[in-house]
């Protein structure tokens, strides 16, 4: 195994994939890539400032998050690659997956209730579908 990627949004569900992904990484001597989606940047003439500001405060955070799972992970001996692409969720993840050396992918499973099965699933069971790859779905 080359390569082990995660997707991560500073859930819960999220940190325990981050860190069986990090196991499974360290074990088979694999690298990691830890990947936080974010929304993709608004071009529009006639977005207001709320709305720029709070695409700038998203980026602010994944790029905190990936900072700190980067370094914790790399205290642990885990050779680790972030990234912090835009789009939605599961097609990102999937098109990530689908690059040469990703063998695994690990995202954590979040119960959303009747709501969000009425919706057509979560990140996990849509990823499930469209992954190219084999993907480990964490409780």
């Amino acid at each position: 195994m080359k390569k082990v990627l995660v997707g991560v949004d500073g859930s819960p569900a999220a940190q325990v994939a981050a860190d069986r992904a990090a196991e499974i990484a360290r074990a088979l001597d694999a690298e990691l890539t830890v990947a936080c989606v974010v929304s993709p940047p608004s071009l529009g003439v006639f977005d207001s400032t709320e709305t720029l500001r709070t695409q700038t405060l998203e980026r602010l955070r994944a790029r905190k998050l990936l900072g700190e799972l980067s370094a914790r992970y790399l205290r642990q001996g885990t050779r680790v690659e972030t990234v912090m692409p835009s789009g939605g969720t599961a097609e990102t993840l999937a098109d990530l997956a689908a690059t040469p050396g990703v063998d695994l992918v690990v995202v954590g499973h979040r119960t959303g209730g009747r709501f969000l099965r009425a919706l057509g699933g979560g990140i996990a069971e849509r990823l499930a579908q469209i992954s190219p790859k084999p993907l480990l779905v964490a409780r």
